[in-house]
């Protein structure tokens, strides 16, 4: 048996699906129940792909991979031990219904057949014998293309280590070869001119383009200026002298008279302190003077900062017709830094013995002839250095102009050493006998299919295939009648019937299956069954029929899938397979899930398998669980792109069934909104959101809109707000359900 589907990527719909490992494995009897276009067919079809032991040239990118009862894997990259499996879809049914009514059968007789076993024989033997000529051919080509691979892997090799190019790989060389393919000749180089081009690609190496000085000098002559203001500067004040000559006594009492400032007593020595000595003392800190003091400070600091630290470029990255000029430069630069430094250090001084004696008026006089010369030298070196850049890119010019000619003719010499031209003649050759080769298997084994479908359609099968049309289709009176070589014609009431129902095709073709289930020695105890949608475009009065067929003959199964969007057969095989005393749990043998289209996070259309949801387990209907679908999202403080792609749906699911109820009519679900929704706007927006938004050409459109996520949100709470006002009964009592469920 199957135990899960480990993962499926890129299979149709399921774009990346992985086993959850609180997803039940498959058992005995599986349900699965989904809506039209969820992925249940496409699901199918992977069961589809293990009994015919290949992949469709449809899903060709498609990987999965399943695991076995036993432990073991199957991998769509090998199929070949892939267990018996048969698998009833719509692919089945185009597969196996003819447009001429002929029917497809199980017992073989007659002379015809023998002839058809003969010329089937032959022509297998022909297939073999052709096989054998396609294989030498592939091998061939196989073994030239693996030569010219190899050789051109080696020479790129080469190429690289002669031009010091770690970047010359096996494409640059089919590029340049492809560019002397039309005349290798003239790009082929004599030997001085190799060495000379040689010469020129390994000049200049070590050289590369430079960065400027980067770094800003300060303004000397404005900084002098502003210290020598700072330095006349006075601050009228009464100044008591012992302070004046100690500092940092003078500092304390700065301090004490903040922390004093309505006291009566020192609180450093317990003494008065009268109003007298407090005025004496705070006539010597005036704000003139604090503030005086405060610009010194600060402008001793912002001198300290000031950067004298260009960032000047390594010497020895200069080119030598550059580099004298530019040490020269260099040292004078850095000799002025010295300069500019002393200097730095002079208007300090002069800044700190203003702070000493403040009251008195100073001045700088220092030399400032120097001043400017910093940048002047700054700006000389960035001469030079953009001197050097401009030889840099002309020598860059001049090499790659040489590695491009050194390419051409290394792939050129390789070209015509090598052999190249014949080669590619010879695998163009073997490439054209190769494909006629294969277009005659192509023809063989089309008409092998054809005589081997014609074996499948010769049939004397009518009674058994009449048998389960009476019972599949009660009343219309479908049989099939045998005509001449071997086929069928099928008539209703005696009269051919020209046109069959799409749903009286599924009958013939599910009858046909079940009847073709144990045809040439096959057990059904050894067989997966999977079976999609057996009751599509059948009415109510047959989907008892098929459920009963399915009870009846296919759970002796060695497995048994089936899958269906229709609620009354899931709920039939539902009420067999699952234990609803306790609330829908799967019995021992049986499992129940549920296929749900979702969206990626980017906004692609996905399918999802998943545990069958409690409220569908509990509940007869779908209205439920919509209703739990919808009320979450509505909740949700962090609506998803998924939620908002499923949600048009949903709530036109859920309006059709709620208004159809309460006002039984053949009006469209849209006229009856007036029933939850007063206003005629938010009518027309309910109704074309869940109209227009729930197919999918338009959905694709409204997901490119930036608001479609908020705005699908709020169109549900617009809805679920109405009913819980209007019918408030029903909205709680459909709370309720979803919590007990837990949904």
């Amino acid at each position: 048996m199957i135990k899960r589907v480990e993962f499926i990527t890129q299979f149709g719909i399921f774009r990346d699906f992985r086993w959850h490992d609180n997803l039940p494995e498959f058992a005995k009897l599986n349900l699965i129940y989904g809506w039209n276009y969820s992925g249940k067919t496409t699901l199918s079809r992977i069961f589809q792909a293990l009994e015919h032991k290949k992949l469709s040239t449809e899903y060709s990118a498609a990987h999965f991979q399943l695991l076995t009862e036993d432990g073991s894997q199957m991998s769509s990259t090998d199929l070949s031990a892939s267990p018996a499996v048969r698998v009833f879809n719509r692919d089945y049914v185009e597969a196996n219904f003819s447009g001429d009514y002929s029917a497809p059968s199980i017992f073989i007789v007659g002379e015809e057949n023998i002839a058809l076993r003969k010329r089937l024989e032959q022509l297998t033997k022909r297939r073999a014998r052709v096989e054998r000529i396609a294989r030498d051919f592939s091998e061939k080509q196989k073994a030239i293309t693996n030569e010219l691979d190899k050789l051109g892997t080696d020479k790129a090799r080469d190429i690289r280590h002669l031009l010091g190019d770690p970047r010359f790989e096996r494409p640059k060389l089919n590029q340049r070869i492809e560019e002397v393919r039309h005349n290798p000749a003239i790009y082929i180089m004599a030997d001085d001119d190799v060495s000379a081009r040689l010469s020129t690609l390994k000049s200049g190496d070590q050289f590369s383009s430079v960065l400027p000085v980067s770094g800003t000098l300060p303004d000397f002559v404005l900084l002098t200026g502003e210290v020598n203001e700072l330095l006349n500067q006075t601050a009228s004040q009464w100044a008591i002298e012992r302070l004046k000559q100690n500092r940092e006594v003078e500092s304390w009492v700065r301090q004490g008279l903040l922390l004093h400032k309505d006291a009566s007593t020192c609180e450093f020595c317990g003494g008065a302190l009268t109003t007298a000595r407090l005025e004496e003392l705070r006539g010597h800190f005036s704000e003139e003077y604090e503030n005086l003091v405060k610009e010194i400070e600060d402008k001793i600091r912002h001198i300290n900062t000031v950067s004298l630290n260009p960032v000047v470029p390594d010497e020895m990255r200069i080119l030598p017709e550059f580099r004298q000029s530019f040490s020269q430069i260099t040292s004078q630069l850095y000799d002025w830094i010295q300069w500019a430094t002393a200097l730095r250090d002079q208007l300090t001084d002069a800044l700190k013995q203003k702070q000493v004696a403040i009251e008195r008026q100073r001045k700088w006089e220092g030399d400032l002839g120097r001043a400017a010369q910093g940048q002047q030298l700054i700006e000389t070196l960035n001469q030079i250095i953009e001197q050097h850049n401009r030889a840099i890119s002309t020598i860059d010019k001049a090499k790659e102009e040489a590695k491009t000619a050194l390419e051409r003719h290394y792939a050129a010499r390789h070209f015509q050493e090598s052999g190249i031209a014949q080669k590619e003649a010879d695998i163009h050759w073997i490439s054209g006998r190769l494909e006629r080769t294969k277009e005659i298997l192509r023809r063989i084994e089309s008409q092998i299919q054809k005589i081997e479908q014609r074996i499948k359609e010769s049939s004397v099968g009518a009674t058994k295939l009449n048998c389960l049309l009476r019972y599949l289709l009660p009343g219309n009176n479908i049989e099939a009648v045998s005509v001449g070589d071997d086929q069928f014609q099928f008539h209703r009431d005696g009269s051919i019937a020209t046109h069959l129902s799409d749903g009286e095709k599924t009958a013939v073709t599910f009858a046909y299956f079940l009847t073709s289930l144990e045809a040439k020695g096959a057990t059904l105890s050894d067989m997966i069954v999977f079976v999609d949608d057996p009751v599509s475009s059948l009415d109510s009065n047959h989907i008892y029929a098929v459920y009963a067929l399915l009870a009846e003959r296919l759970e002796n199964s060695r497995q048994l899938f089936v899958s269906t969007h229709n609620s009354e057969l899931f709920n039939l095989l539902k009420s067999k397979w699952l234990d609803e005393s306790k609330g829908g749990r799967n019995k021992k043998d049986t499992r129940a899930y549920h296929v749900w289209r979702s969206v990626s996070p980017i906004g692609t259309p996905q399918a999802e398998l998943l545990d069958l949801p409690p409220l569908l387990r509990q509940f007869k209907s779908e209205y439920e669980f919509i209703f739990s679908q919808l009320y979450n999202f509505a909740k949700t403080t962090a609506p998803s792109l998924h939620e908002a792609f499923t949600a048009p749906n949903l709530l036109r699911k859920f309006l059709e069934a709620y208004l159809g109820f309460r006002k039984p009519s053949v009006r469209s679900w849209s006229k009856k909104l007036e029933l939850l929704l007063d206003s005629p706007n938010q009518r027309r927006e309910i109704q074309k959101f869940a109209d227009d938004a729930s197919h999918l050409q338009a959905l694709g459109r409204s997901l490119q809109h930036p608001d479609f996520v908020p705005n699908a949100q709020r169109c549900v709470k617009m809805v679920l707000d109405a009913l819980e006002r209007k019918d408030r009964d029903h909205y709680e009592s459909l709370c309720e359900v979803i919590k007990e469920a837990g949904a």
